[in-house]
């Protein structure tokens, strides 16, 4: 006897009681941490609950009531469990949500139709498994973009493409090999796709949480590293890239360069204007700035108005036409709610990078030149070789 000749009320009946579990785990979490995205997953399981439970009656039900409710409730509840894994996958767009919609609301159609016109169970399996196929798809879709990122993504995507794979053999195997098959019909292709929808189950629902996590986990790291107004690395984050990169940069003995620079009379920016224009200020600086900065450098607001950059392979005479480049972007740049132009002072050390090269010694000397800077009447570069 083939080991995948199981049979199919036994797993139907473990799916549904599986995913009752499922649902009140991620219940009880979704619950404490009220997360609109969970919710949804959890709606996505509770129908697919019912339609399992209405499958191991439909002895009970009227036949045509059981099959229409529980395919229906199948067909909703794999749409909303995908749409779920798209909101958490941040792929979710218009038109994603549009074809997922209009794939689901087809595959209901055609359902309907066969039941009405054509009722024969391996044409409504086919239908079934072929309409879950495309909306896992979408899903399987935006594992592939993310998995090069993700471990955890990689086997999702390896999960929810083995479904897709059992769907396919069992629409084959419906539609060619065993045109009389039914529900509960016991062959490999049969116990394949139900099998797989149980390893779904408890592999992919344990997955869901587990991404869930990895994304607030990467959005704490975000947090913790960038600055929330300006969207650069904040002052403990820029430090700690640069340590790293000046350890690099000692193994090649490249020079480094170090640009400090501040915004001329900004305090009476603020005082005429208000905070919200300077707030405004900041964000524009960076996003200009961000947008010059060559490959390679680190970018960050130290404090206040005061932003720093280190930049690998790059000598004095770069440094300094970098940091005009950095002064006239800013000062030709169309900044709104000011009616006058904004300017940068700028200050620079560079040197060859040596083992008694540090940030510290780098900054103290950068700030220095940016002083000289200020005294020599701001909007200027003022640079300090070690």
């Amino acid at each position: 006897m083939s080991l995948l000749l199981l049979d199919i009320k036994t797993v139907i009946t473990l799916l549904a009681i599986g995913n009752i579990c499922v649902f009140i785990l991620i219940s009880a979490y979704s619950y404490q941490y009220k997360n609109r995205t969970i919710w949804t997953f959890v709606l996505g399981k509770l129908l697919q609950i019912i339609a399992f439970i209405i499958m191991l009656l439909r002895e009970i039900l009227p036949f045509t009531l059981s099959i229409f409710l529980s395919n229906t409730l199948l067909l909703i509840g794999t749409m909303i469990e995908c749409i779920a894994l798209l909101i958490l996958l941040k792929s979710l767009t218009a038109n994603v949500r549009k074809a997922i919609i209009i794939v689901t609301l087809i595959g209901l159609f055609s359902f309907y139709s066969a039941i009405l016109f054509y009722n024969f169970e391996n044409v409504r399996i086919a239908i079934v498994s072929i309409t879950i196929i495309l909306l896992v798809a979408f899903p399987v879709r935006a594992f592939y973009r993310n998995c090069k990122t993700s471990i955890l993504q990689c086997i999702m995507l390896i999960l929810y493409s083995a479904i897709a794979l059992s769907l396919l053999l069992r629409t084959y195997n419906a539609l060619v090999i065993s045109t009389d098959v039914t529900l509960f019909a016991e062959n490999e292709y049969q116990t394949l796709a139900f099998l797989t929808r149980f390893i779904e189950m408890l592999v992919g629902s344990i997955g869901f949480i587990l991404l869930v996590k990895e994304q607030t986990d990467v959005e704490l790291t975000r947090m913790a590293m960038i600055d929330e107004l300006t969207n650069i690395y904040n002052r403990r984050a820029f430090i700690q890239r640069a340590d790293a990169l000046i350890a690099i940069e000692l193994k090649k003995k490249s020079p480094l360069s170090f640009i400090i620079f501040d915004i001329d009379r900004f305090k009476g920016i603020n005082d005429t204007y208000g905070h919200d224009v300077g707030d405004y200020i900041l964000k524009e600086i960076a996003k200009v700035i961000s947008n010059v900065l060559p490959k390679g450098a680190i970018f960050g607001r130290y404090g206040g108005d005061e932003f720093v950059v280190l930049v690998p392979n790059c000598n004095s005479a770069k440094a300094i036409q970098l940091a005009e480049t950095l002064r006239v972007t800013v000062l030709q740049h169309p900044f709104q709610h000011i009616s006058t132009a904004c300017t940068l002072s700028l200050g620079i050390a560079t040197t060859e990078a040596t083992s008694t090269i540090s940030l510290d010694r780098l900054y103290t000397n950068a700030d220095k030149a940016l002083y000289q800077s200020k005294e020599n009447g701001r909007n200027q570069v003022h640079a300090i070789r070690l």
